[in-house]
């Protein structure tokens, strides 16, 4: 995988200094966006850079995974981020962790819309099935990995049962039933490329903002309940 293209003065910057072109640009060379969720430049720049610490890209010196300038961008557009999610998403009360599911599938529940499943599986053509998977391959196609990040920052029963997810999100150690590998298999299917980021130039920068809070979840410590799963916060083992 290669870098991806730039959409703006941020992201064109960035990618020519990771390319080693240039000087890698600062916090400050972030700017105020009117809505971040939908700003292009930003959200493919902290793409980038947290795809470093994934696979990373063939034309990127591994090194600047952890180069102090890339980590204090990292930083700055991801507190961003977190802002914007906040200030868009009640935050629940404190609960008893046993009633951690139950919240969630409350706030899941939206009886105005019927359930996207359902209306893949009963309306959609092939052509708007396809675009799904595009737009889903940004996660599926390494899913579970941003949760892998979260292991070592737990202990006792939550990691243990986190643990227990991973192990049946991986396939149990066989490649056919890995989860990731079963999305790729579907795409292969509708005749669509199977490479991890081959349509990142193709998705909007929403699309790209629901990966990159993933992403920002999993690699800050801090916000590791926000990407834990239910069942493992909340398993009685």
């Amino acid at each position: 995988m290669r870098l991806p293209a730039e959409r703006g003065p941020l992201s064109r910057t960035l990618f020519e200094a990771l390319r080693g072109g240039s000087d890698l640009p600062g916090p400050a060379a972030v700017r105020p966006a009117e809505d971040l969720l939908a700003d292009e430049d930003v959200q493919i720049s902290l793409y980038a850079c947290q795809q470093l610490h994934y696979g990373g890209f063939d034309d990127v010196d591994d090194r600047y995974e952890w180069d102090p300038r890339v980590i204090g961008l990292r930083r700055r557009i991801e507190d961003d981020l977190e802002q914007a999610v906040r200030d868009r998403v009640k935050v629940p009360d404190a609960t008893d962790a046993a009633e951690v599911p139950r919240i969630l599938a409350e706030l899941l529940d939206d009886p105005d819309s019927p359930p996207l499943s359902t209306y893949i599986q009963r309306e959609a053509t092939g052509d708007q099935f396809r675009e799904l998977l595009v737009h889903r391959s940004l996660y599926h196609l390494h899913e579970a990995d941003p949760h892998t990040f979260v292991i070592p920052r737990l202990s006792g029963r939550p990691k243990a049962a986190l643990i227990e997810i991973q192990l049946d999100e991986y396939g149990g150690g066989r490649l056919p039933r890995m989860h990731a590998e079963l999305f790729r298999t579907t795409m292969r299917h509708a005749g669509l490329e199977t490479g991890y980021g081959a349509y990142v130039d193709r998705v909007p920068a929403p699309t790209l903002a629901m990966n990159n809070v993933l992403s920002t979840f999993a690699l800050n410590r801090r916000l590791r309940g926000a990407r834990t799963p239910e069942r493992a916060s909340a398993s009685p083992r």
